[in-house]
């Protein structure tokens, strides 16, 4: 594959465009107009970043030429030293793709050297490590202005109703079709595992939990630590939480070991957190309690799983809450939940925009007087019947 400009068929033979064909759906991948500047492909692993980086291949091919073309798998490189040898003999090609480069230790000297000494071209990036990928990227020296940032995460529920209806699997309703997305999550090798009855997911189940624990690992933090966050997080999800609960529910101890663990998730797109919102100012309240939300459902299962429980031992409500939440802060760059000791509880907010109550039942009920007397432009409960109803 290195020299695939010497293989007019390169694309027939490739691992990773001959997985995406051996899937019963195809998932569309973002198309970028990759100018110059240093591109990072973020997002957790067994997501097909590395496919999405062919199919940026393939386009840069062909808007321009093969020979102006540069990819590389780092795996197999041993530190910086090699990687900045190896750049170095193509640092003429318009564009560098380089896969997995958190396999290469101080790999962002290798980067820095080549801009350093003039590059001008098309840097993009991948790497299984998210944590340490982001933090080699955001060190870079006059990152500002110089490519940017992209991110590969689960399919949404909308992209799962294409993902089934592509693999000609059964048409369902809305409800029946969100209660399997609710179980398998957006991982699509979760969805092509789960197959058209949606089923099993355990071979990526497997897959995701060695990338977290090997991840983990790999940057000097406990796995049992780890497992300990998630687990509990499972069960609090819903609920409001502070790193001193969640230490006091663990093994940890200290709520500052917690924040450090739940930084690291995050990073490695494990966990978001969601803050309170001063319905007064539109100012988080950073001292108050939290919620703090797992991503997908797989990550759901696998802390049911270190619990000793199963997959059915979560009601549906709770995953639906941890479904809205992920759509919801990945279409707005802002929101936070409401929460008063007199009022009750709004569950998503929008400052002076829109509030949202998640009900997953057919006749909502036990509304919140929170949510009853605030007067915003939208209010919404998702039931049954209108969840995720698209809104601006």
């Amino acid at each position: 594959m290195q020299l695939f400009w010497e293989n007019q068929n390169w694309e027939n033979e490739d691992k990773h465009f001959l997985g995406l064909k051996s899937m019963p759906f195809e998932r569309s991948f973002p198309a970028i107009d990759l100018r110059a500047g240093l591109y990072s492909i973020r997002g957790p692993r067994q997501i097909g970043k590395s496919s999405w980086l062919k199919k940026l291949l393939k386009q840069a091919c062909i808007a321009s030429s093969p020979f102006d073309c540069f990819f590389l798998s780092c795996e197999h490189l041993i530190d910086f030293k090699d990687l900045a040898q190896t750049l170095n003999l193509f640092k003429t090609r318009r564009f560098i793709f380089l896969d997995e480069i958190t396999f290469v230790k101080d790999w962002p000297r290798a980067i820095k050297h080549l801009i350093d000494s003039g590059y001008s071209g098309t840097i993009v990036v991948t790497g299984s490590n998210t944590y340490d990928l982001r933090k080699g990227v955001d060190r870079m020296p006059g990152r500002e202005g110089f490519g940017e940032d992209l991110y590969l995460l689960p399919m949404n529920f909308q992209e799962y109703l294409k993902a089934r209806k592509d693999a000609k699997w059964k048409s369902l309703t809305k409800t029946e079709a969100l209660e399997k997305y609710f179980r398998i999550g957006g991982f699509p090798l979760a969805i092509a595992e789960a197959g058209e009855n949606s089923t099993k997911t355990t071979k990526t189940e497997k897959l995701i939990e060695k990338w977290i624990l090997g991840d983990i690992a790999k940057i000097g933090k406990n796995e049992s630590y780890t497992k300990d966050i998630i687990s509990q997080i499972v069960q609090t999800m819903t609920s409001t939480m502070s790193a001193h609960k969640l230490a006091q529910r663990t093994q940890v101890g200290s709520h500052h070991t917690i924040a450090d663990y739940l930084q690291v998730l995050e990073d490695m797109f494990v966990v978001k957190t969601l803050n309170s919102i001063n319905p007064d100012t539109g100012a988080f309240r950073f001292k108050k309690e939290k919620k703090f939300y797992l991503t997908d459902p797989i990550y759901t299962k696998l802390g049911l799983r270190w619990l000793g429980l199963e997959a059915t031992d979560i009601e549906s409500s709770l995953l639906a809450e941890q479904v809205a939440h992920e759509y919801l802060s990945r279409k707005f760059d802002r929101i936070g939940f409401l929460t008063s000791s007199k009022n009750g509880e709004i569950d998503f907010y929008a400052y002076k925009k829109w509030a949202i109550e998640v009900k997953w039942t057919d006749i909502p009920s036990n509304i919140s007087s929170f949510y009853k007397n605030i007067i915003l432009p939208q209010k919404m409960i998702w039931n049954k019947t209108n969840f995720l109803n698209d809104f601006d």
